[in-house]
């Protein structure tokens, strides 16, 4: 398969149409569908901890290559919505395989390369992500033809994919995995140029590292930063609907809190937490909305349009604090 524009003739009708064909498949395109999307991502985020905000820099980096490869709008946003979308099969994976520590036998191996089957077979229902679908199923194939599922090689997997692979790959090896340490950029960089013509399109490494380090590093860091949770134990205070609750602390990022027990915390009912962090001169005052629980006995707590000014004391503490525990936030130059 050639590199093709992915764009459906005639499939826009209006800004967001529905069309219903006889095996019951949806779709919705426009604004909503981004939306929708994007959702989608942040959910398997919350499912796999471990790999938190991955979804969002595969998206990133991918369309930073896809960019510097010369592709059209329309294959740009196909692209990011398969970046978003890429790992949505693993809701079929067994937590005990996901979450495993150690290396995977090969009999939950097999189970784990289901994921792309799965993802394929659930968007492909819907027709604005039909081309998505065809990503998702060959994102672990290999330009050599020794991936999986179907053993593609070269220009039979479709570009999207091959420019994914080497977003994941370098994501992989740059994030920190539950069995080892996060590796420097250097170290990624050099191992994708390292596979050109093996497991990567010679053309999508050559337009990988095409791109600035800089642009790269920021995006790891601004999206590391966005999805940490660091250590918080301070005293939160709660109200919600005229009750009061003082509760401990357990994490802290810049969506929400996770604080230990309830106290009788109604999730879905909007609260006030406030709050102080150490170096800055006043509590801190934000509206908050409970949105699950966890293991043991704890309420986890998203923020609810905080003040700009909040927003850039939450995103100073959450980089500081990623910084100190692991030497490679701001400005990750130090380990490139």
């Amino acid at each position: 398969m050639s590199r093709n524009k992915v764009s459906r003739p005639g499939q826009r009708t209006s800004p967001m149409p529905i069309q219903r064909t006889s095996n019951t498949a949806v779709t919705i395109d426009g604004p909503t569908s981004d939306e929708l999307i994007e959702v989608l991502g942040k959910a398997l985020d919350l499912r796999d901890n471990d790999t938190a905000g991955h979804s969002n820099r595969v998206r990133r980096y991918c369309l930073e290559i896809a960019k510097a490869m010369g592709c059209s709008a329309e294959e740009l946003k196909q692209i990011a919505r398969a970046g978003t979308l890429h790992d949505i099969g693993k809701i079929a994976v067994p937590d005990a395989i996901l979450r495993k520590n150690g290396k995977l036998s090969p009999q939950e191996r097999r189970i784990m390369e289901t994921h792309a089957w799965v993802g394929f077979t659930l968007l492909r229902r819907s027709h604005f992500l039909e081309d998505v679908a065809k990503v998702v199923l060959a994102h672990h194939e290999h330009y050599d033809g020794k991936g999986y599922p179907r053993g593609l090689k070269e220009d039979e997997i479709v570009l999207g994919a091959r420019i994914f692979a080497v977003a994941d790959t370098l994501d992989a090896m740059t994030s920190d995995r539950p069995y080892r340490r996060a590796l420097p950029f250097s170290a990624a960089r050099q191992e994708i140029l390292r596979e050109s013509g093996r497991q990567f399109d010679p053309k999508v490494v050559e337009a990988f590292d095409s791109v600035p380090e800089s642009v790269l590093l920021q995006i790891m860091s601004d999206e590391k930063r966005r999805s940490a949770r660091v250590p918080f134990r301070a005293t939160v205070n709660c109200i919600q609907g005229g009750q009061h609750y003082t509760l401990k602390g357990v994490n802290i990022s810049e969506g929400g809190l996770l604080l230990e027990k309830d106290e009788g915390i109604r999730l879905g009912d909007e609260l006030e937490v406030e709050f102080e962090l150490p170096q800055v001169g006043r509590p801190l005052r934000l509206k908050a909305e409970p949105i699950r629980r966890e293991l043991p006995d704890r309420t986890a707590i998203a923020f609810r349009f905080p003040h700009p000014k909040d927003k850039v004391v939450l995103q100073r503490h959450i980089a500081g604090l990623v910084e100190a525990y692991s030497g490679s936030f701001s400005g990750l130059k130090k380990i490139a």
